[in-house]
């Protein structure tokens, strides 16, 4: 017999896939953003807050491996988003990515896109539960964060297979 807990779990789970699949159609996409993919739009606006970040540092704060955060500013680089300078920190190996001013511009018109969507959405939204709705975001974001339940290495401990 299943317990309460785990009911509440199945209907988490149902409503946080939902969740997913709205904000895909909400969020940046190939169509609005000249091509960028969700994941180069997030990593622009990180780059905005902590320019001058080294490439290791830059994928721990946006949950990504090292390899695969090269890959990504590879293309951000080819679209003279982002540019990566070797040398400029005390560790000589060590690359330094900084957004470039085209980079700027973008997530720019991408900040005022999702502000003008976000403003809608909250319009759709009661007055009376508007205040509600964020308070649950916030508890929905900070219990994701504090479970660590997200990031690189626990993709990595969901899909490995022990073996005895």
């Amino acid at each position: 017999m299943a317990t309460r807990g785990s009911s509440d779990a199945v209907i988490w789970w149902a409503q946080l896939e939902r969740l997913s699949r709205v904000l895909g159609r909400v969020g940046p996409d190939e169509v609005c953003c000249g091509g960028l993919t969700p994941r180069q739009t997030a990593i622009l606006k990180t780059l905005v807050a902590s320019e001058g970040s080294r490439l290791s540092d830059l994928a721990q704060q946006s949950g990504i491996t090292p390899s695969a955060m090269t890959r990504v500013l590879e293309k951000l680089e080819f679209h003279g988003l982002v540019e990566r300078v070797r040398g400029a920190q005390v560790d000589g190996r060590a690359a330094m990515v900084r957004i470039t001013a085209q980079g700027r511009r973008v997530r720019e018109d991408l900040d005022k896109l999702m502000l003008e969507r976000a403003t809608s959405i909250l319009s759709a939204v009661p007055d009376s539960e508007r205040g509600n709705v964020i308070r649950a975001l916030r508890i929905i974001c900070d219990a994701l964060e504090k479970t660590g339940c997200c990031g690189p290495a626990a993709s990595a401990k969901l899909f490995s297979i022990e073996t005895n």
